[in-house]
């Protein structure tokens, strides 16, 4: 468990699959963070995943972040880890009625610290659709930039949009 002054990144339970059922399936975090079809996902379909997040995974790192008074409050992870590179893709979803909280920022820069202090990686990126400005300014703020953008990379609501890429270096 790794905790900061607003939240605490812990492993996922059983009992968590209720509340990351009500946070994927909010039409905003479904349009603005799901690359894919924003299709939503049952109770059933989260339980599974949840199942699947253990300490044994080799290749995809995710956390339940709560907040100090042990409430859900989203999840952050890093996955596609290329390990000859030191290389790993983060990705973070704060609940709909928890953002603007500061959650976000702290789980992130914790999330950060776990990859360059206990993994040695060198390098994190992200990929954000352009139009989802918070959480470009979120990713910024935690002392990413902008590397590039992915020039009509996402059919969404009817119209091409764009991926903005961005990168953070560990820091010697």
């Amino acid at each position: 468990m790794f905790q900061g002054e607003k939240v605490r990144l812990r492993a996922f339970e059983p009992d968590d699959c209720m509340d990351t059922c009500l946070f994927v399936n909010d039409e905003d975090t479904l349009l603005r963070m799901y690359r894919g079809i924003p299709f939503p996902s049952s109770r059933s379909d989260e339980c599974s995943w949840i199942s699947q997040q253990s300490s044994l995974s080799t290749g995809e790192y995710q956390f339940a972040v709560e907040n100090l008074s042990g409430q859900l409050v989203g999840r952050c992870g890093i996955g596609k880890v290329i390990w000859k590179d030191r290389v790993a893709e983060l990705n973070i979803m704060i609940g709909p009625d928890f953002r603007g909280n500061g959650y976000g920022l702290e789980a992130l820069n914790l999330v950060s610290a776990f990859c360059f202090e206990q993994m040695g990686l060198h390098r994190l990126k992200v990929s954000v659709m352009a139009f989802n400005t918070p959480a470009l300014r979120l990713y910024q703020k935690c002392g990413f930039r902008i590397e590039g953008r992915l020039r009509e990379e996402i059919w969404r609501n009817g119209r091409w949009e764009d991926v903005v890429i961005l990168g953070k270096i560990r820091e010697a």
